[in-house]
């Protein structure tokens, strides 16, 4: 942590807000430079897509875009993507799994079609697959050496290269619902989301479709950048299932969920209260970012937000996702609040999918039932640094004072 800059703002900034007004974030770069280079010393690229594609925010509307592939074939490539199988892996080994993903790219207009380019032509028969698909990539010149970049968002990555040309060998297989959504002009890019999510279509998959401008209506379909589509989608899915949840009767009695995955400590509270949402966050000593002594938190009411959580940022509406998922399967509605401690364990940034699958860990354990909120409150203390971390709590002082007709 160069001396020099507040402790605080790194953990607001996260590496990409330049809050610091620097170009680059300081800490990024040094566990970037810490690690291996990666090499390859061809100009031919050869592999398998998971599938995966990436799209960048720099110089926007003309960024960086094409497919994601490794520098040799695998037998699974869809390991590359699969956030469920790397909670079972220790940090390094997510590391290591991801900086073999290359990033072959062209720069490109947002506001042109996709296809009018054959590097990110390949990408978008990517984003409609649902399977691997074997790609081939010709480069301007071999990454020689090259390093894992790392971003608060998305997953690790491996080594960006100028693509000249590339080429998808196989032929994607589309699912119909995926189909029939992109085909369809006149549907916007949030209900092409919404409509995709709710017929099970992974999220992985949504975000590709999104990032490479293959849903929205006609002429105003765009390439959105992939930090972007993560957050965007997750936030429409979300808003979605919050309309259904609303209609649904409370949870009976408060309860207590928690989940602990690399370096990340997860509680989960579910209060019998209409719906409405917080999540709070603490960095504690030693935590890649830093250290702020203290919550931070974004929340929501019943009635929802209308600004971006910019406290907690992404990481707010990955955890909103699955409590909502968690909320419709059970049919109930709840004031739901998720606190994060981030430890000295957690020696990088692996993106929003850590929060995604924490939370889901949490939520999938059976939770304890308190006869009262200040019980499952008191129930969190055992597990966390921060023993007051409810003090800072918005919604915990909202049901503090207000009765509601169970309490009479």
């Amino acid at each position: 942590m160069p001396g020099m800059i507040d402790p605080g703002l790194c953990v607001m900034c996260k590496g990409g807000r330049k809050l610091c007004g620097l170009d680059h974030c300081p800490l990024l770069r040094s566990v970037e430079e810490k690690l291996p280079r990666i090499v390859h010393g061809d100009r031919e690229l050869f592999g398998t897509s998971p599938p995966a594609v990436f799209v960048g925010r720099y110089g926007y509307p003309k960024v960086a875009a094409g497919p994601m592939l490794p520098s040799v074939e695998m037998d699974n490539a869809q390991e590359l993507v699969d956030t469920k199988r790397w909670t079972t892996m220790d940090m390094a080994s997510v590391v290591a799994l991801r900086s073999g993903l290359f990033r072959p790219s062209t720069t490109v207009d947002v506001y042109r079609s996709p296809v009018s380019n054959r590097v990110t032509e390949a990408a978008v028969e990517l984003s409609l697959s649902s399977r691997s698909l074997d790609t081939e990539v010709l480069l301007s010149k071999p990454p020689r050496s090259s390093r894992t970049s790392f971003d608060m968002f998305h997953a690790p990555m491996g080594p960006r290269a100028v693509a000249l040309k590339a080429r998808v060998v196989d032929n994607p297989s589309v699912p119909r619902r995926v189909d029939a959504v992109v085909g369809d002009t006149d549907l916007g890019a949030t209900g092409g989301v919404a409509d995709l999510y709710k017929n099970r279509i992974s999220e992985d998959h949504i975000q590709r479709l999104f990032s490479m401008g293959q849903l929205g209506i006609g002429r105003r379909r765009r390439m959105v950048p992939t930090r972007w589509s993560i957050t965007a989608v997750q936030d429409i899915a979300g808003k979605e299932i919050i309309e259904r949840v609303k209609t649904y009767t409370t949870v009976d009695k408060p309860t207590h969920h928690h989940a602990l995955l690399l370096g990340n400590r997860f509680h989960v509270l579910l209060l019998p209260r209409i719906w409405s949402f917080e999540m709070a966050e603490t960095w504690l000593k030693g935590a890649f970012w830093g250290s702020l002594p203290h919550p931070f938190s974004d929340h929501e009411m019943h009635w929802g937000r209308k600004t971006y959580a910019s406290k907690v940022t992404g990481a707010y509406y990955a955890a909103r996702l699955s409590v909502l998922d968690h909320l419709e399967r059970l049919r109930r509605q709840a004031t739901a609040i998720v606190y994060r401690e981030i430890t000295n364990e957690y020696w990088a940034p692996l993106g929003v999918w850590v929060i995604r699958e924490g939370v889901n860990k949490a939520l999938e354990a059976k939770g304890k039932v308190y006869e009262s909120i200040k019980e499952a409150v008191e129930a969190t203390k055992p597990g966390v640094d921060i023993g007051d971390w409810d003090r800072s709590s918005v919604l915990l002082r909202e049901v503090g004072v207000q009765r509601t007709l169970r309490d009479f």
